[in-house]
């Protein structure tokens, strides 16, 4: 009995030995894992080191980076994202390309979109009233920046928490207050995706929580990002490292928001000289999101990583890239080499003729417009002249280097319809050859027998086609007129001189014609006056009753009778005074 207790006592010893010697199963699996699986659905990383890393490469690390096979590119890093891309943000140039269209899960990526819409619908002064379903319509556990209910922020404010807290929460009440909805603002958000010529985007929410139907491209994250930095707003706000919210009508004490992004921390472990911006996403079904940007020596780059399975791997990777794009490439100008041909010279009226007359200034504007030249992004090894220009189908052009697109451009086009007018209607510019003239009375007499000449130069080509159209009954004076304008032709100076001389004499008689004429004139205003006057009261006498004419005439008979009378008394005393003057020159 003693011994099988001593045996016992000696078994439950080892046991105990043994136990604390070696983990159990969940602790290693725990340790071999990268990162443990602590995340919160919500698009961001939380996902921390659990210890040693094993050496894990996936399938994906070994997939194809199709810019790699361009004869003529620099080769880029191999890394473990399933989909990526390096674009120049000026050019539209991708640099780095590997599965490209390849549809993948966002996470909270999905913001800059989001940002990028609310920022265009022109709102960054409205209020935001959180409601219920804004706040709790979320998954548990998802990212939040404690928004309540009835809580009121403005747009602006709201997007600092978007961007730097990536707050689902705060995502939710500025979809709700842009588009009416959530589902609405997604409508937004796809209709913007489609005009920036995304092809195979679609969202169904703003934050970037995991939906089937919820997915993108590095492509497309890289036009949507190129649009989003076309906005100050949007670079001031996404390229802030912390940001102090004040007090609200909900939160009584300042709340105070990081940006999440290592890249642009300057104390970070991952901080990249240059990068201003950027977003973070993380999902389990996503795994880990990037898009940052950076600028160096004049050109602007957006980096994009889908689907890397560890935030740091993200981090490095986007490093290996920047770097890669930064040391490679240059951006030249190249000539546009666009068509610059106007409508007069397409239907051959650019030459003097007839066809010149119905020149306008609708004729000299070129059916085609564009830049005088195009800035492209090729490799540093190459030379500007290896780029070629070809259509893209829908009116631009597209610039590429060994197949490869490298820059395009828009052009405008002009209607070949245009109006034609007539002749008369289009001003015809006369240049006019001055000689020189001496000075004095010398130079002015030139000027006048050239004036003259000129005058009698034309004057007879006119008279003189006049009279070749004469009916032949009058040929005999149509050859001795013919003959006259043909010798005033070739004898002008002679012919001015006789057209002066009988200027000269034409003067004099001129002149009593128009003395005689001004007499006619007053003579003819006068008899017109009378000829008024007459009218006037013939219709006055017409207007006026038979009683009042004889009335009128009585007067006047009567005034006459006294003047007569008055004429004869002043006659008399007149002859009454002189007649006693008589008697005595008489007696004298």
């Amino acid at each position: 009995m003693r011994k099988k207790k001593l045996w016992l006592i000696r078994t439950l010893a080892a046991a105990l030995i043994l136990s604390a010697a070696v983990p159990v199963c969940p602790s290693l699996a725990a340790e071999d894992s990268e990162y443990t699986e602590t995340y919160d659905d919500t698009g961001e990383d939380t996902a921390e080191d659990s210890g040693e890393e094993t050496e894990y490469i996936p399938e994906s690390y070994y997939w194809t980076v199709e810019s790699n096979e361009i004869s003529g590119w620099p080769g880029g890093p191999q890394i473990e994202a399933e989909a990526a891309v390096v674009m120049d943000a000026d050019t539209g140039a991708f640099l780095y390309s590997k599965n490209m269209d390849r549809k993948e899960y966002p996470a909270s990526i999905t913001k800059i979109m989001t940002a990028l819409v609310a920022i265009e619908s022109g709102k960054l002064d409205s209020k935001i009233r959180f409601s219920e379903n804004a706040v709790y319509n979320l998954e548990e556990g998802s990212s939040h920046v404690g928004i309540q209910v009835g809580e009121v922020l403005s747009m602006r404010r709201a997007l600092y928490g978007l961007m730097l807290e990536s707050a689902n929460d705060v995502a939710n009440g500025i979809a709700e207050t842009v588009g009416g909805s959530i589902s609405g603002f997604a409508d937004l958000m796809n209709a913007k995706a489609a005009e920036l010529g995304c092809v195979n985007t679609h969202f169904t929410n703003p934050h970037g929580l995991q939906n089937e139907e919820h997915y993108t491209c590095a492509r497309d994250m890289a036009l949507i990002t190129q649009a989003a930095l076309k906005h100050p707003t949007f670079q001031k706000i996404a390229g802030t490292t912390n940001y102090t919210c004040p007090k609200t009508n909900k939160v009584d004490e300042e709340r105070y928001w990081y940006n999440h992004n290592q890249m642009i921390q300057k104390d970070a472990e991952y901080y990249y000289e240059g990068c201003f911006g950027g977003k973070t996403g993380f999902t389990s079904d996503a795994l880990n999101t990037l898009v940052s940007y950076a600028k160096k020596d004049g050109r602007t780059l957006i980096c994009v990583e889908l689907h890397v399975n560890g935030k740091d791997k993200a981090y490095s990777e986007s490093h290996a890239m920047l770097d890669y794009a930064f040391e490679n490439f240059q951006n030249v100008t190249v000539p546009a080499n666009e068509s610059t041909v106007t409508r007069s010279q397409l239907i051959g009226m650019d030459n003097l003729g007839e066809l010149s007359a119905l020149r306008t200034e609708t004729m000299d504007e070129t059916l085609v417009s564009g830049p005088s030249e195009v800035t492209v992004t090729i490799p540093k090894t190459a030379e500007a002249s290896a780029v070629e220009r070809k259509g893209d189908g829908s009116g631009g052009l597209i610039y590429s280097y060994n197949g490869w697109q490298v820059g395009n451009t828009s052009l405008s086009y002009n209607s070949f319809s245009f109006d034609v007018p007539t002749p008369s209607t289009v001003p015809v510019n006369y240049t006019e050859i001055i000689e020189e003239t001496e000075p004095g009375v010398k130079g002015m007499v030139q000027m006048a027998v050239r004036k003259t000449t000129a005058f009698g130069k034309t004057a007879g080509k006119a008279i003189g086609e006049f009279f070749r159209t004469l009916p032949e009954k009058f040929t005999w004076l149509k050859d001795k007129i013919l003959w006259l304008i043909d010798w005033i032709n070739e004898h002008d100076i002679m012919a001015a001189v006789v057209g002066l001389i009988l200027l000269l004499i034409l003067i004099p008689i001129l002149g009593i014609a128009w003395a005689r004429n001004s007499k006619a004139q007053k003579i003819r205003k006068q008899r017109k006056k009378e000829r008024e006057e007459r009218i006037r009261i013939e219709k006055s006498i017409d207007s006026k009753p038979v009683s009042e004419i004889e009335a009128e005439l009585r007067a006047e008979i009567e005034k006459d009778r006294l003047e007569r009378q008055q004429a004869v008394e002043e006659a008399r005393e007149m002859h009454v005074e002189e007649e006693p003057v008589s008697q005595e020159e008489d007696q004298k």
